[in-house]
């Protein structure tokens, strides 16, 4: 795995770097250390060129590099530091504390947690927006005292004091036409980027237009063998047949497939240990089957297709969608067809790219790269809020035979699926709801539950009664009920795996029993033994 990570003394001014497997430079000058990709015009982590950018700009650098990266630079005559990140905040989290005048950073918690010595407890004040989101947007994390930096923030440390300082990340304007015959030469070459100097391309494959497309540029002009990879619900969505039929239709690309199932919930302890509390969704337990069978295949990297829908979007960088304000300073719900960028940068990316490097996996994303914002952004208004302009330009590329295949039935599992029977769901249900975490936000949680929000009372609810009673004797629209049932339930599920996934990560994460397996990038527990 890969980790970026090191201490500050806030007296001394003295830093020490510890990181593992990333890029790393030091001269009489600076250190510095990346994860990821910096790139300055055609260069891609050249020290000399950051360096003179650094010592040109400093606090502004983040206006004159591009890249997906977190950027680490420690000035020696100075003795300052500075951390920057890429505009969605990169696919990991930079964790940070201050812990006896020690300022301890990295992009893994388990491992600030064991340098730092810091004390460790779950951080009350915004477990509500956790699970109303399942993610935090803000500097706060699911550890109290622990921080990330923030949206279009870098950090700085000198001598005396830490500070997140603003950090511009500008888009070239362009016009309409210009965008729109710039959007397949552009948007090939950010493919492009993500493969050269490879002797094999890695993408996953949906039946979607965004992974198609990145596979048929990948088949066309990379000249080497490409391997795919779909995984699908074994009960429920699944989208791996319609794959199996595409794929067919693209030279040179060999499938690998998987499927969760009945059994997938047992993975949640490893899941947990593995994104260290940054994100909950439903899609986790796909994506982790993902990383597995990726892993299998022995492949170093992925070129992914995430984020097509957020960037092309027409809020994606609207400042009231960036930076919105709370109603009365309460917790509030990241609508993602309204908060595109924090869609992107805080659950897409994260669940992407934190899990897949817990498996030593590389995560590539060319519709994020620095050269096709700026097209799709001029054609924000025109591609609304279904990306059209790229649908009508894989249209005009793709196979037909992949074309009249085309659907997008989405990467997430049916609750339902990881559970053998009602009786199991039942039991499942009074589990959490006995656990301490469950009783001591009992108020909070039920407030937000889908079935309390939208239970009915007085004359409505008896209205509502006595039409199910009519129904019943009448047998009218029994299948119909019985779905309706079905979907309250799998919204209650969906509920209660994320207050598992928060038990979970006290359990694993702060209560200390698991330190000695901290190193480890997995963790081999049972899921009711933890419970």
């Amino acid at each position: 795995m890969k980790q970026l990570i090191g201490n500050y003394h806030l007296k001394t001014g003295e830093f020490i770097d510890k990181s593992v497997a990333v890029f790393r430079y030091d001269d009489p000058g600076v250190t510095i250390c990346i994860r990821g990709q910096v790139r300055i015009g055609d260069t891609v982590n050249d020290a000399a060129a950051i360096k003179e950018a650094f010592t040109a700009f400093e606090a502004d650098l983040t206006a004159h590099i591009g890249g997906v990266y977190l950027l680490v630079i420690y000035d020696k005559r100075q003795k300052m530091l500075r951390i920057y990140q890429d505009r969605n905040t990169s696919p990991v989290t930079m964790y940070y504390t201050v812990y006896e005048d020690v300022l301890y950073f990295g992009n893994s918690l388990k491992t600030l947690l064991v340098e730092s010595g810091c004390p460790r407890a779950l951080n009350e004040a915004v477990v509500e927006d956790f699970i109303i989101n399942g993610y935090l947007y803000c500097r706060d994390t699911l550890v109290k005292d622990v921080y990330k930096i923030e949206s279009f923030r870098s950090l700085k440390a000198v001598v005396g004091s830490v500070t997140q300082e603003a950090a511009s990340y500008p888009v070239a304007s362009m016009e309409k036409g210009e965008a729109l015959s710039a959007w397949k030469p552009t948007l090939d070459r950010a493919i492009e980027r993500c493969f050269e100097g490879e002797n094999e391309v890695n993408a996953p494959m949906s039946s979607g237009y965004d992974s198609s497309y990145i596979i048929h540029i990948a088949n066309e002009k990379s000249g080497v063998p490409v391997n795919a990879f779909s995984v699908g619900g074994k009960h429920g969505k699944n989208e791996v047949p319609l794959v199996k039929e595409n794929a067919k239709h693209f030279k040179n690309v060999h499938l690998e497939t998987a499927l969760t199932d009945d059994d997938s919930l047992k993975n949640l302890p490893d899941i947990v240990w593995r994104l260290e509390g940054a994100v909950y969704e439903v899609g986790l337990f796909l994506q982790y089957e993902l990383a597995k069978l990726v892993e299998k295949n022995e492949k170093s990297f992925l070129i992914c297709g995430e984020c097509a829908d957020q960037v092309m979007q027409q809020y994606y960088l609207e400042t009231d969608r960036l930076f919105p304000k709370k109603p009365g300073g309460k917790p509030m719900y990241y609508e993602f067809a309204d908060y595109p960028y924090i869609f992107t940068s805080y659950l897409i990316l994260k669940k992407n790219g934190i899990l897949f490097n817990s498996f030593d996996i590389d995560t590539r994303y060319p519709y994020l790269d620095d050269d096709f914002l700026p097209v799709a952004n001029a054609l924000r208004l025109i591609s609304a809020k279904d990306k059209r302009v790229h649908v009508a330009n894989c249209r005009e590329c793709l196979p037909p035979e992949v074309i009249a295949n085309m659907s997008k039935i989405g990467g997430s599992t049916e609750m339902h699926s990881l559970f053998d029977n009602q009786k199991a769901i039942d039991q499942f249900f009074k589990t959490v709801e006995a656990t301490p975490f469950y009783q001591r936000h009992e108020e909070m949680l039920k407030s937000h539950q889908v079935g309390e929000i939208h239970k009915q009372t007085g004359a409505a609810k008896i209205k509502t009664i006595l039409r199910n009673v009519l129904f019943t004797i009448l047998h009218v629209n029994k299948e119909g009920r019985k779905k309706d049932a079905y979907l309250w339930q799998e919204m209650k599920l969906r509920e209660y795996i994320c207050y598992t996934y928060v038990i979970l990560f006290e359990k694993l994460i702060l209560s200390g029993e698991y330190n000695d397996q901290f190193g480890n990038e997995g963790i081999d527990l049972k899921l009711s033994d933890l419970l």
